[in-house]
């Protein structure tokens, strides 16, 4: 469903509601607009003001402000069931992509990654995997005619119809694998020119850096090259948008353009692993209609995933990804495999959602071990230093404090990072139920926390502390934390006593003892007392008004001593307070049970005379 938000409404509040109540928000258009799916209706709250399920009408659309009806033409778009798959001049397009993925130049002075100290991805790491939260900058550069001839310009139409092709090229990439719980969220001027000096049509590829930097420069990005101005950009929607990726698409206006090609005969190519990828309007033929296509194929190298059409000349054994797998499926060289594959450049694997195994794994999508958790997320949680003290008063009462970390999964060929993070912590006590620990810092949002509980009073034995980890995917750790032996203190003015009387029988034998005492603590609530028969267990005593809440409680309660055997038996009791303490010596009774006499009944025999 479309859901439109009323001006000044939450939008990370609405859709963490969506996501609470089950629901995937597949796109977030910022301010004031969600796509979300898996879902009936939505959860109630504030915020919402329209939604819709069904294609919206063009009437209906002409009255909406200009983001919504940006919004509004790109759900309609993710709603056809089908598209006509457009094929003319098909054939040559091939050669046009070839060396369509490019490398992008190395960094000056700064590391990939961190993780030395940080185990997230760095700042030009901003495309390692193809799972999680993704920021889509959609950046549409406008001639001025102050430096080129200005021969483009975007009409509102073409704006709609790229924003629309994007996220439908998005759309095709998430529904390739449920398990990446993709999500895109694109910048909150999506659809909306940014002026440059140039004409980028006019210009070959290799000109990108002049129009490139002038339109990054525009939006506010600063870096000792274009290339790191739009990582700047990159990184900044990532923080804007708290997502785990980011990377921008610059679209050309080319509509006025005879073959829709830059003057080198390029019209779409993307850096491998980011940080952008560049489309012209019309695609050298494919047109508007199959940019999902073509934005499709340029969005798997973003995510590391190499060509495998005949004309790039990559290799079989040739390997990419953070998982750095092999290019078995590509149609140069004679490899094993040989699928239909949007990797593999043409429209039609597009409409028929193919790609193959190898592809899938250079992007992240793969699950060695079954657990249904892809493998750049199947990370291993571990607890670091673990501490626990006794409370000073209640010392039967642990406070346990202990750290835990998300190690990542490793990669064979990149600096090794997680995007995971750690959702909730529980811990139980000998088998009982989980209870919720609290972070250190006071949240569950980082692949490495603090947590720290404290538990009831412990009774007097060795009890296991266990703990349970769950992170953002799904990952589990269950761990004994700690085996405590609980020694309760115990309180001198703390005291039960106790007195008897039996019941008997007709021959003066006592089947039943019933117990009358008191309990009383000069510090405390009673808070508990319990009796036992020969070592036997301790059961709970019920205090006469029914409830241990006062610093003196009268109890009763009795022993069936006819059910004991024959012998000596020594009963106790003793008392626990609100603080925890226990009573030192019990209160006890020595009593004599004999074996009862058995009746024998003889029959009455009577002889007729």
């Amino acid at each position: 469903m479309l859901v439109l938000l009323e001006g000044n409404a939450d939008l990370d509040g609405v859709a963490e509601r969506i996501r609470a109540s089950g629901g995937r928000v597949a796109h977030i258009f910022p301010p004031s607009a969600l796509i979300v799916e898996g879902v009936s209706e939505l959860p109630s709250g504030a915020g919402i003001r329209t939604v819709y399920q069904s294609e919206i009408e063009e009437k209906a659309l002409e009255s909406l402000d200009t983001t919504a009806r940006c919004v509004g033409n790109t759900w309609n778009q993710l709603l056809q069931d089908s598209r006509a798959v457009e094929t003319q001049s098909v054939e040559g397009l091939e050669a046009a992509l070839v060396g369509d993925a490019l490398v992008p130049p190395p960094s000056e002075g700064t590391t990939a990654s961190s993780q030395d100290s940080d185990r997230t991805p760095g700042a030009r790491q901003t495309s390692e995997f193809f799972i999680g939260r993704v920021a889509v900058g959609i950046v549409m550069p406008e001639s001025d005619g102050t430096g080129d001839p200005s021969t483009e310009n975007w009409t509102m139409q073409e704006r709609q119809a790229v924003v629309s092709q994007i996220a439908a090229a998005l759309d095709w990439w998430a529904a390739r694998e449920p398990r990446a719980n993709l999500s895109f969220v694109y910048n909150d001027d999506v659809g909306e020119p940014t002026k440059t000096s140039y004409e980028p049509i006019s210009r070959a590829h290799t000109e990108e850096h002049l129009w490139i930097d002038e339109v990054m420069e525009k939006k506010g990005y600063s870096g000792s090259s274009y290339f790191d101005k739009v990582y700047a950009y990159n990184n900044a929607l990532r923080e804007t948008y708290d997502t785990d990726w980011a990377f921008t698409i610059f679209v050309v206006d080319s509509s006025e353009d005879e073959d829709d090609l830059f003057a080198d005969g390029y019209f779409a190519y993307a850096y491998t692993g980011g940080p952008f990828t560049v489309l012209t309007y019309g695609n050298a033929g494919y047109g508007i209609a199959n940019m999902d296509a073509v934005a499709a194929h340029e969005i798997g190298h973003i995510f590391h995933a190499l060509d495998q059409y005949e004309g790039a000349k990559n290799s079989c054994t040739g390997r990419a990804g953070y998982l750095d797998v092999e290019n078995q499926n590509s149609d140069y060289g004679g490899c094993p495999l040989d699928q239909p594959s949007i990797m593999r450049a043409h429209v039609e694997p597009f409409a028929a959602g193919a790609l193959d195994p190898y592809a899938r794994g250079q992007v992240g999508w793969r699950d060695s071990d079954g657990d249904g958790i892809l493998d750049p997320v199947d990370t291993t949680i571990t607890l670091g230093a673990i501490d626990y003290v006794t409370d000073t008063i209640q010392t039967s009462v642990y406070t346990f404090t202990a750290a835990v970390l998300e190690t990542p999964y490793p990669s064979p060929s990149h600096p090794s990072v997680t995007i995971n993070t750690l959702e909730s912590v529980q811990y139980r006590i000998e088998g009982g139920d989980w209870t919720s620990a609290q972070a250190a810092d006071g949240a569950f949002d980082s692949y490495e926390e603090t947590f720290q509980f404290t538990t009831d009073p412990l009774p007097t034995r060795k009890l296991a502390v266990e703990v349970r980890v769950v992170d953002s995917a799904g990952n589990v750790l269950t761990q004994t934390l700690a085996t405590v032996s609980a020694v309760n203190p115990v309180d001198p003015i703390l005291n039960t006593t106790l007195t008897r009387a039996e019941l008997g029988d007709a021959q003066g034998l006592a089947e039943t003892h019933v117990y009358r005492g008191r309990a009383t603590s000069d510090v405390s609530i009673v808070a508990s007392t319990y009796y036992r028969i020969d070592e036997g267990s301790w059961r709970l005593v019920t205090p006469d008004d029914g409830t241990f809440d006062d610093s003196a409680e009268p109890f009763s309660f009795a022993v069936a001593v006819d059910k004991l055997g024959p012998g000596t038996h020594r009963l106790e009791v003793y008392s626990v307070d609100g603080r925890g303490n226990v009573e030192p010596s019990p209160a006890t009774d020595t009593f004599e049970t004999e074996r009862r006499p058995s009746k024998v009944l003889l029959p009455f025999i009577v002889h007729a005379p």
